[in-house]
Order: C-alpha cells, then sequence, then structure tokens
C-alpha cells in the first residue's frame, strides 16, 4: 500500500474508531436522536470544509444529487442499526453488519469498478483469505462475550437481526451514489461530503420527528459530547474517502471496517469492559490481531494482471500513442 494509503487508512480506523466515546455516557431520549446528532456535527465540519476549498462553484446538479442521496441512505441505515441494538444488543448487533460491510463493499467494487477482475489467481485466492481473516477477527471481538445485553423475545431477535442485515447493507452502499452513478461530477470528495452531509441530516431528522420524541440532552455540554462524536465520525469520512482514491473502493471500504480493532482496544484499555485479563478480554485482544494481520493482508495486494496478455494502463496509453500516429 503506498505511503498515503497508509495514511488514510490509519486516520480512518482511528477516527471511526473513537468517535462514539466523547458521547457514550450522553443520555438521549432515543437512539434515532444520537444519529441526528452525528449528522449534526458532519456537516459543521463539511460545512467548515466546503467554504475553505471554495465548493459552491462546483456544486451544481448532479454534484449535489447524488451525494444527497447517499445521506439519506446512510440515515436509514441508522435507524436499521439502532434498532438492531436495541433489541440484540452492540455486539450481536456489530458481528452482524461489520461484515456485511466489507461484503457489500466488495461486491460494489466488483460490480461496478471490476474490482480483481484482471487479478492473478494467486491475487484472488489471497484477497480472499485476507477478507475471511478480517471478519474471522471482528467476529472474534464482537462475539467475545464483554459486551452487549441481548433479548431472547423471538420477534425481538427476528426485527434485531434485520435491523442490523438492514444495516450491514445501507451501510455498505451509502457512498455508491455519489461514487459511481456521480462519478463524472466536476466535483472533488472535499466539497461532496457537503451534500451527502445535507441527506444525513435530513434523513436523520425526519426520521426523529416520526419517532414523535425531541432529541433533546440534559446539558449543555452534553449538547457538545453528542456533537463533537459526529465531527469525529466525520473525519473518519473525509479519510475514507482519500484512502477509496488511492487503493480502491472495495479494498477501503474493508480496511475501513477495521474501526472495530480500535473500538475494541479503547474498551479493554480504557473504559475496562471486557476488564483487561479476563477470558472475554483476551480473545478480544487475539481477534484485533488476527484482524489487523488481514487488514495487513488485503492493503498490499497489488491488482495484478491475471496473464501475460493483460494490458496495464501504461502500456494502453502507448498503443494509443501509436495508433494516433500517422
Amino acid at each position: 500500500m503506498e505511503t498515503l494509503g497508509i495514511i488514510y487508512a490509519i486516520v480512518t480506523v482511528l477516527a471511526w474508531g473513537t468517535w462514539l466515546a466523547p458521547s457514550e455516557k450522553v443520555e438521549l431520549p432515543n437512539a434515532l436522536a444520537r444519529a441526528f446528532y452525528i449528522a449534526v456535527g458532519n456537516l459543521i465540519l463539511a460545512s467548515v470544509v466546503f467554504l475553505v476549498v471554495g465548493g459552491a462553484g462546483q456544486l451544481t446538479g448532479d454534484a449535489f444529487l447524488y451525494p444527497f442521496v447517499g445521506g439519506l441512505i446512510w440515515a436509514l441505515g441508522a435507524l436499521c442499526a439502532f434498532s438492531g441494538i436495541a433489541r440484540i444488543g452492540m455486539a450481536k448487533a456489530f458481528g452482524v453488519w461489520a461484515p456485511l460491510n466489507i461484503i457489500v463493499g466488495i461486491v460494489w467494487g466488483i460490480l461496478l469498478w471490476g474490482e480483481f477482475l484482471n487479478a492473478s489467481t494467486r491475487t484472488i485466492l489471497l484477497a480472499v483469505v485476507a477478507v475471511l481473516v478480517i471478519i474471522v477477527g471482528i467476529l472474534m471481538i464482537v462475539f467475545s462475550g464483554g459486551t452487549g445485553e441481548t433479548k431472547e423475545d423471538k420477534k425481538a431477535l427476528m426485527v434485531g437481526f434485520g435491523g442490523a442485515i438492514g444495516a450491514g447493507v445501507l451501510w455498505g452502499t451509502f457512498f455508491v451514489p455519489s461514487a459511481y452513478f456521480g462519478k463524472d461530477i466536476q466535483a472533488s470528495g472535499w466539497v461532496t461530503a457537503f451534500p451527502l452531509a445535507l441527506g444525513m441530516i435530513v434523513g436523520s431528522g425526519i426520521l426523529c420527528a416520526l419517532s414523535g420524541k425531541a432529541p433533546k440532552c440534559q446539558s449543555k455540554g452534553d449538547y457538545a459530547r453528542v456533537v463533537s462524536s459526529g465531527m469525529l465520525w466525520s473525519v473518519g469520512n473525509f479519510a475514507m474517502l482519500l484512502m477509496v482514491g488511492v487503493i480502491g473502493m472495495g479494498k477501503g471500504f474493508t480496511i475501513a471496517q477495521m474501526c472495530v480493532v480500535v473500538n475494541s482496544l479503547v474498551g479493554v484499555f480504557i473504559i475496562r469492559e471486557p476488564a483487561p485479563g479476563t477470558r472475554a478480554a483476551k480473545l478480544t485482544l487475539f481477534g484485533v490481531v488476527v484482524a489487523t494481520l488481514g487488514g495487513i493482508l488485503l492493503g498490499n495486494l497489488k491488482d495484478a494482471p491475471a496473464g501475460a496478455d493483460a494490458i496495464t494502463p501504461e502500456a494502453a496509453v502507448e498503443q494509443t500513442d501509436a495508433e494516433a500516429s500517422p
């Protein structure tokens, strides 16, 4: 992986692995209120970046529409995710949607961008192994037994797992409208992050209104903490967009899901859930190591040609120049 790709990956994983920490103890009427304030924090940072880069001239037509739709998809994913958490607990819900995020991201990468289609058999096999290793590591972490409560009611379980599955599909898809359908728009990711943020806050705001509960915090400090969580999520989102531009959509989005590694380390050594030294903590840390090794392997794979007849981008340029010569 290139140096820039490594830097973007580290920032993404750190930001998305810690964004819940500032607001973890903030009490809110429901989970949708938390999603709303995440969207508020993201909109604040995205607006600042938008103004700094002078994005007003670039934000026309499709440059606004497609990212905005992506934000609405993110809001629906948040509804599914928090519905799942409320019924089956964070651990099991994350255990469903994190691997699904990876799988869905890779599928979109193959279908829409042709990632790995021209790779050698060896590269494809190593990619499959790397993804499986990451998923195994994540599952070890989330099912270590240290966090999350589960309601055993059959209907609650069905709704909970359904919500987690929905989050896995939707959160693995929200980047597609702007990254693929809006691929010809003349605007950078720094600019399109603004309409994405608008879509997130409109979608989550509508869902909050439909819930019938105002998103009120108990103190001004709580408002600051929960909004700062959204700003931290936004940092991870910007870094993820940059990382994807360097290493590709499938690999980039998969590596981004390793934020669970950082989240788990924070849980063991800072929040102490599970407590260090317990079986749950040891299993969590082992899962961290496994997932990290899988991420390193995936990040260093090259999308190598499948055979000697494959044409590299450089060769294609040379061939085009030759054909154009008199």
